[in-house]
């Protein structure tokens, strides 16, 4: 039994202890808030006081702004959750850099200790050329790496959302974004605390060129918007045109908030927004962008909506052209999927869909690894994160209430799909973003902290999380490669280079008599002759083998082609497939995308609008329309013409004016046909040599490295044995040796129509003519013979002209032809290029073999003098030198070593 007292003072204790649980609680939740906002403003850079208060901030984060939501949705976002992880990265890349810089510092200064110790050793004039051309690469790496810049570049597939993908990275609206291709050019994003525009003057250009400084976010965009749509319209008029090369300098927000890449502040960012494949049709636009890909961390937009199995085989084939035509690195390379929002409620699990992809890409692009591909939708992320702007969230947004409510009324129309899937049927978090889409309709201010969870939420849900992970991981691992080995490159071949030449010096030094001196003299000169006439025997042998196999390939034989190239690559011409493979291409790439689609249209009488669409994602406008002009023409022309035997016909009497005339306007149409082709088929077959020039040079380089390895370099050595002197010439040549790739020439596609005409008489009625004719009247016993005028036939021998043009199939026949001629020339440009080339490498090791002699030579005639005075005091000097020497090597070494390690 319970006593009523007791019962009451124990209600009344309950309903106390409860009241102080609640208090505390509330305490709880403001320790935790002060701590997560200590977090927020003060984080030190030391990873144990970021890892004591990682725990408060993870349980604020869950407590305040993920309250009632599933677990799925409660986790912290990466941008947040990683800080430790991130902090480790800064403090491993920073260290790198250091290591780097100091390494290199160090470098410079261990060659300048010498030269300031030792100048006599460094007065003569080869020296003096090496040491400057080691102190420009040194100066220009010391620049690039003070502080370095990394470059991360989107590409994608048509129409991908590409410009959105970079303006929600970088938390602001610059990159045009409008319906339709609006990417042009090169427009690159680099950060800084100021704000600069700077537009490049291009030939052909009509947009304004110059700098601007303190424009507004409006007239920023509005400006490059501007300067976009005027390239568009000038690809509509003109042949030629470079694509605009735009720069916009101010802030990023990968910059800004350092934990996205784990990147330190020391390092420069930019982001090339690069435009799609059908902006980009013309060799010299193409080299400009390719130039941009090759140094940088490339993100490729892809859209989902073209995935399914109708359109995926399209949208591979044009993934492969962009990565392989843009020379992309494949292994500095993340896919985004971009539009996965766009899913509809029946399609494949996003998972099944991503899976099957990663297969497809692996095996499109001959990858060894599955790629990454990252579910993203761009508009959600855009809409929130240029609401809350490019600075970090620590900080205070600098956007402005207008533009704020502006991009958050766009989210929820663009987005209302996603957020809906999201909050599911949490009661709590959907109640709170409809009060948020009230706040927003009705105009009301939306502070930072409210914007802040928008922005982690818009994280988790578009796939930016996963993005900026997955960039963290990458640019970690592959740094060095993309921006500390880049710039260290010309330094190493320099100073191999100089210090092979000290190591010259040092062994004549320790020549002690005339006589060993005059013997060293006469065998380099034996030695410098049978090199020499090694290198030209070599080269002639060279020579030879290419001019044979290029013979061959000449012949229109696809059997004798395969037997070149097995050939070729047993006589020890590796790579010389890939020159046989890309031609092909190009003739096949040529067929498919330009002849292929003129003769159907001509043989299905398609529309002019159906053609030129079709051409244009290949060419130019103009050559596009130039084509559909002249397509318009002879089908209009040659409606009246009757098919025979591969030719469409037509005669009209001599005297026919009028028909005369369409004859005439007739061949004029096809020619005008012929004249447009020949120019696309020029342009497009630059655009695939250029598309694969990278390739081409590589191969070339291997061709003339595999030959100098094989033969000359160990010629080289044998002759020349003594001295270092054969590392010196092989340093030397390295460090002189260039090359150029080949350079089509104008309109290397020539070929005519082939038209017949002929004339032609024949026998016609012309008109009637009266004719006197006799006949008989009356009986047999009365007849009477009368005459009279009848009208007849009038027949004449009529002089007709004839026309005969070829129908579509013979026309596409003659294409082909006219390439499969030119493919001659072809092989004959790439024939005198690796010839060329060779004669260049030929040339560069002969100098390099008389410089080093000639440099040995009056170093020889120093130690005649040398011997006489004080020699045992210069060996030892040469020895302090060597030392000198072998301290800068073993620091190039471990500078080398350390730019390789991830």
């Amino acid at each position: 039994m319970v006593f009523p007292d007791f019962q009451e003072t124990l209600k009344q204790a309950q309903k106390l202890a409860q009241q102080q649980l609640e208090e505390l609680g509330k305490s709880v939740e403001s320790a935790s808030r002060q701590a997560s906002d200590f977090v927020k403003e003060s984080v030190e850079p030391h990873l144990d006081k970021l890892n004591n208060v990682k725990e408060e901030a993870s349980q604020h984060i869950e407590s305040v702004f993920n309250k009632g939501t599933k677990p799925s949705e409660t986790r912290e976002t990466e941008l947040f959750k990683k800080l430790p992880q991130n902090e480790t990265r800064m403090l491993d890349i920073t260290a790198k850099l250091e290591n780097t810089q100091k390494n290199l510092k160090e470098l410079g200064q261990g060659i300048e200790n010498l030269v300031l110790k030792y100048p006599d050793a460094f007065a003569d004039e080869t020296i003096q050329s090496q040491l400057e051309k080691f102190r420009q690469a040194h100066q220009e790496a010391l620049q690039r790496l003070d502080p370095p810049n990394l470059s991360i570049a989107t590409i994608g597939t048509t129409s991908s959302g590409k410009s959105t993908v970079v303006n929600a990275l970088i938390g602001c609206r610059i990159a045009p974004i409008e319906a339709g291709e609006m990417s042009a050019g090169v427009l690159t994003l680099r950060h800084s605390n100021e704000r600069k525009l700077i537009i490049e003057a291009t030939e052909g250009a009509t947009w304004e060129a110059g700098e601007w400084e303190g424009l507004s976010d409006e007239d920023l965009y509005n400006k490059i918007r501007s300067v976009m749509t005027d390239y568009h319209q000038i690809r509509q008029k003109q042949k030629i045109c470079i694509a605009p090369q735009v720069k916009v300098i101010g802030s990023l927000f990968p910059a800004l908030e350092q934990s996205l890449l784990g990147l330190p502040d020391e390092i420069g960012i930019e982001l090339i927004d690069l435009p799609g494949l059908k902006s980009v049709q013309d060799a010299d636009n193409l080299a400009v962008i390719q130039s941009q890909v090759n140094k940088a961390f490339c993100l490729v937009a892809l859209d989902y909506m073209q995935v399914d199995d109708q359109h995926r085989k399209r949208l591979l084939e044009e993934l492969k052209q962009v990565v392989k035509y843009l020379q992309g690195r494949t292994d500095s390379m993340i896919f985004i999927l971009n539009r996965v929002d766009q899913r509809g409620s029946d399609d494949v699990p996003l998972e099944e869909r991503i899976g099957k992809l990663q297969s497809e890409i692996q095996e499109t692009l001959s990858l060894e690894v599955l790629p990454d591909i990252l579910p993203f939708n761009a508009r959600l992320l855009y809409s929130a994160q240029c609401a809350w702007g490019p600075g970090s969230l620590k900080s205070k947004s600098l956007v402005d209430q207008q533009t704020r409510l502006k991009l958050l009324k766009a989210m929820f129309q663009d987005c209302a799909g996603t957020i809906k899937q999201y909050v599911g049927k949490d009661k709590n978090l959907r109640g709170w973003f409809r009060d948020l889409e009230d706040q927003v309709e009705d105009g009301e201010n939306i502070d930072d902290e409210t914007l802040r969870k928008v922005l982690r939420y818009a994280y988790q849900w578009s796939g930016g999380e996963q993005l900026w992970h997955r960039l963290r991981v990458r640019l970690q691992e592959s740094f060095s490669e993309l921006v500390i080995l880049p710039a260290l490159f010309q330094v190493f071949a320099s100073c191999d280079a100089l210090t092979a030449k000290i190591d010259v010096l040092a062994e004549t030094r320790k020549i002690k008599s005339q006589e060993e001196i005059q013997d060293q003299q006469a065998k380099i000169e034996a030695s410098r002759q049978r090199l020499s006439k090694k290198v030209k025997s070599v080269c002639r042998k060279f020579h030879k083998k290419v001019e044979d196999k290029v013979e061959f390939l000449k012949k229109d034989d696809t059997v004798l082609r395969s037997q070149v190239g097995q050939k070729a690559q047993a006589q020890g011409l590796q790579g010389f497939q890939i020159l046989i493979d890309a031609i092909d291409e190009i003739e096949a790439d040529l067929t498919e995308k330009l002849i292929c689609p003129v003769r159907n249209a001509l043989k299905n009488n398609l529309g002019t609008y159906e053609l030129e669409e079709k051409l244009n994602e290949v060419i130019a406008p103009t050559y596009a329309r130039n084509i559909t002009k002249a397509y318009d023409l002879v089908s209009r022309k040659c409606q009246g013409f009757t098919h025979q035997s591969g030719y469409w016909v037509n005669e009209v009497c001599q005297d026919d004016s009028k028909g005369i005339q369409e004859l005439r306007d007739a061949e004029r149409a096809v020619r005008s046909l012929y004249f447009a082709m020949r120019e696309a088929l020029s342009v497009r077959a630059e655009f695939m040599l250029q598309a694969q020039a990278k390739q081409l040079e590589n191969v070339l380089q291997s061709l003339a490295e595999q030959i100098l390895n094989e033969e000359v370099f160990d010629v080289c050595r044998q002759e020349f044995p003594d001295l270092k002197l054969d590392e010196a010439i092989i340093a030397e040549f390295k460090n002189r040796i260039s090359q150029t790739p080949p350079t089509l020439p104008e309109n290397l596609f020539n070929f005519s129509a082939n038209i017949k005409q002929s004339q032609n008489k024949n026998k016609e009625v012309v008109g009637k003519q009266a004719v006197q004719e006799d006949y008989t009247t009356g009986s047999c016993f009365n007849k009477k013979t009368k005459t009279r005028t009848v009208w007849k036939d009038k027949i004449e021998q009529v002089e007709y002209q004839k026309l005969e043009l070829p129908d579509a199939d013979n026309m596409a026949r003659q294409w082909s032809a006219g390439i499969a001629q030119e493919e001659k020339k072809l092989w004959d440009i790439l024939r005198d290029w690796m010839i060329n080339h060779l004669k260049t490498v030929d040339f560069e090791f002969e100098q390099s073999i008389d410089d080093t002699i000639n440099f040995v030579n009056r170093s020889l005639q120093e130690q005649l003098e040398i011997i006489q005075r004080d020699f045992e005091a210069e060996v030892k000097r040469w020895d302090e030198i060597t030392l000198g020497k072998d301290s800068v090597l073993e620091i190039r070494q471990n500078l080398e070593n350390e730019s390789r390690t991830s």
